[in-house]
């Protein structure tokens, strides 16, 4: 199953303010921004006291950046390398390129990542620095000759080296070679246990295939509990499982308190208030997400579904087709698009939407499992049980393949086969066994 994930763990540039549902309540986004205000008054007031201090400017600088205040940080950056030596030189060249990350430039990144060669002793972490410049732009093969470089070198720094082999873990990743990211990731635990973001890419890399990776995801939010990326993977996690839910959206909430223009974490959010059935909250959030960013494909999404939950197929349809507008061949848009021709009852529509949808993304068995329940709801129930059985071959693991087979078989009125399905269902790892068993009581 396909599942989004951070490239550049907060490096990137959001707009301004926004309304966030929090709590039940609609709070000002300000409101929620206290914790980090305050995080960066600190580092501030230290720049204050000590204005020649170098490693202060870069403190200052790097929340700064994680605020999504990247203009500031930069001249906050650029006033420190006045003071800079040996370390701390290095260590600001390399926050300036970071910042250019953020600001989503890559030819500054990779002109800032080639000044670091200028300073002594630090011909490695420029090939580093270059690695995480080429993944900006997903370029695993780019990023992966430039840490063989580091590789190549004699006495690199710890610090380098815990570095290149998070760069290579996110290579990998791209590359779908999850083994070999897996132990990447751990190398650059054992280097430097103390660190936050090895140990957040390594239980969200868990997340994703299926194993237990809170406990890494709490590890590196513990030590970096101000890392709005680190944050809304931990919130991601735990508002995947309905008895963590409340909790993950309070952990995203941070996030986006860290981060007042985090798009992404405030879509994230109101696809958990959607699904903790919190309709007026997540329609409060989608309305200040959308408005935050209103050429935003994800904003269109999370609106349309706000809508669709609550029975608004028409404005469903339409976020759905401003999303297309804006990218063409967006799936998600595309399946969008097709649960609100099946809201409205038009089933052919729906059908021929459900199969681009699935063309589109071919890892996603949702838009076959939803197409599996609109034929049910439009008594096509030859053609729900072919979608159905076409879910289970594709995505034998996912369970709601196995159940919405199972009801479509139920609906056929083959008790029998339907049994086997949801038993089928109960075997698989992210499966209600609960409610699968409800079904199964309920089979006549």
């Amino acid at each position: 199953m396909k599942v989004s994930r951070i490239g550049s763990r907060g490096w990137r540039s959001w707009g301004a303010g926004v309304v966030l549902a929090m709590g039940g309540i609609v709070c000002s986004i300000s409101h929620t921004a206290h914790a980090q205000e305050s995080f960066l008054g600190e580092a501030r007031a230290r720049t204050q006291q000590a204005p020649t201090d170098a490693e202060a400017s870069l403190a200052y600088g790097k929340a700064l950046r994680r605020a999504g205040r990247e203009s500031d940080a930069m001249n906050e950056l650029r006033r420190g390398q006045v003071f800079a030596k040996g370390s701390s030189a290095v260590a600001l060249q390399w926050e300036v390129a970071r910042t250019y990350i953020a600001k989503r430039d890559f030819p500054m990144t990779m002109g800032a990542c080639s000044a670091l060669k200028k300073l002594p002793g630090a011909e490695a972490a420029s090939h580093a620095c270059a690695a995480e410049g080429h993944l900006l732009w997903r370029r695993g093969t780019e990023a992966l000759a430039e840490t063989a470089e580091v590789r190549k070198l004699a006495n690199v720094p710890a610090d380098v080296m815990y570095e290149t082999n998070v760069s290579e873990g996110r290579a990998h990743e791209l590359a779908s070679k999850d083994g070999d990211a897996e132990a990447s990731y751990r190398a650059a635990v054992a280097l430097a246990p103390g660190r936050d973001g090895a140990h957040v890419l390594l239980g969200d890399l868990l997340q994703r295939t299926g194993r237990d990776g809170i406990a890494e995801l709490r590890k590196g939010v513990a030590l970096d509990p101000h890392d709005p990326a680190d944050l809304l993977l931990l919130g991601r996690a735990l508002a995947a499982a309905p008895s963590t839910r409340s909790e993950g959206i309070t952990t995203m909430q941070r996030a986006a308190a860290e981060r007042p223009t985090f798009v992404e974490a405030h879509r994230a959010i109101t696809e958990a208030l959607i699904a903790a059935n919190r309709l007026a909250d997540a329609k409060a959030s989608a309305a200040a997400t959308l408005k935050l960013a209103p050429n935003d494909v994800g904003a269109h999404l999370v609106s349309g579904r706000v809508a669709l939950a609550e029975g608004r197929a028409e404005l469903a349809l339409r976020e759905g087709e401003a999303a297309l507008k804006l990218m063409p061949n967006e799936a998600a848009a595309k399946l969008l698009v097709a649960d609100a021709y099946a809201k409205q009852g038009e089933i052919d529509l729906a059908l021929e939407a459900y199969q681009r949808a699935s063309g589109l993304d071919p890892e996603n068995p949702q838009p076959l499992v939803n197409a599996t329940y609109a034929c049910i709801h439009a008594s096509r129930i030859t053609s729900a049980k072919a979608f159905g059985q076409r879910a289970v071959l594709d995505f034998p693991g996912f369970a709601p393949s196995w159940v919405a087979q199972g009801d479509a078989l139920a609906a056929d009125g083959n008790a029998k086969a339907a049994r086997t399905a949801y038993e089928s269902a109960k075997k698989a790892k992210n499966a209600d066994v609960a409610a699968i068993d409800a079904k199964i009581t309920g089979l006549k």
